[in-house]
């Protein structure tokens, strides 16, 4: 289970790094005004990668901004409405649960990260305390992407329709294990061509899972990411 995660890497950087795979970006809208410090949390826009063409992802890549939290398409009442917590998919059932077949079929996204976060209780930890906060990442500080789903709906409160994704999770490898038994399988950039290739290996690709040694895992307290301007606001 991932519900946070970073990205510390603006799109001229990571269109940078796809280029040296010889994968072009095609941005669809304009760079947000978001601090690359701010934690990406549910419900928040966030950046996705999709294939151009989904029949050859290698022939280039589009990045828009995107809410985080599927809503599938079948889902016709107000937004509020879709009270399931769908950011995260699971790989066991994500090509046949309603909520995500048909965009595990059809429209799968690459959704590009820096680290990400769980939580753990400290000993002697009471509901309502902090939890210790752990930021994961891995030993050669590279961006990283999870693999992804898309999807367009029609809430009847948004009359334009809406876009969302939710990235994919399974089993929690050894490095991770203490703080949550599952979390989402990140992927090299090369890897992540592969997720979305509709004729590739699909979720088959997500189950070899690093061994131990493969994540960097670092105490990251919430209060380091918020600057004393924005605490007094608080």
């Amino acid at each position: 289970m991932c519900n946070e995660y970073q990205k510390r890497i603006a799109r001229g950087p990571l269109t940078e790094r796809f280029s040296e795979i010889n994968i072009p970006i095609r941005w669809a809208d304009a760079e947000p005004n978001r601090d690359l410090d701010e934690p990406i949390r549910p419900t928040d826009r966030a950046t996705i990668l999709r294939a151009v063409d989904p029949g050859d992802p290698s022939a280039g890549l589009e990045g828009l901004e995107m809410r985080w939290w599927l809503v599938p398409a079948f889902h016709r009442g107000p937004l509020s409405a879709w009270r399931n917590l769908c950011t995260n998919a699971r790989i066991e059932t994500v090509d046949t649960a309603p909520t995500f077949r048909e965009a595990y079929r059809r429209r799968r996204c690459l959704v590009p990260l820096t680290s990400f976060i769980e939580y753990s209780e400290p000993p002697g930890w009471k509901k309502g305390k902090p939890k210790t906060r752990h930021e994961i990442a891995w030993a050669d500080e590279d961006v990283r992407v999870f693999a992804g789903l898309w999807e367009r709906s029609e809430p009847q409160d948004q009359p334009g329709g809406l876009e969302s994704f939710a990235f994919v999770t399974g089993l929690a490898p050894a490095d991770i294990a203490p703080f949550h038994d599952r979390a989402p399988p990140t992927l090299s950039l090369a890897q992540g061509l592969a997720w979305l290739d509709l004729e590739g290996p699909g979720k088959a690709l997500l189950e070899d899972l690093p061994g131990s040694g493969a994540y960097v895992v670092t105490e990251s307290p919430r209060e380091q990411l918020i600057s004393p301007e924005m605490r007094r606001l608080l």
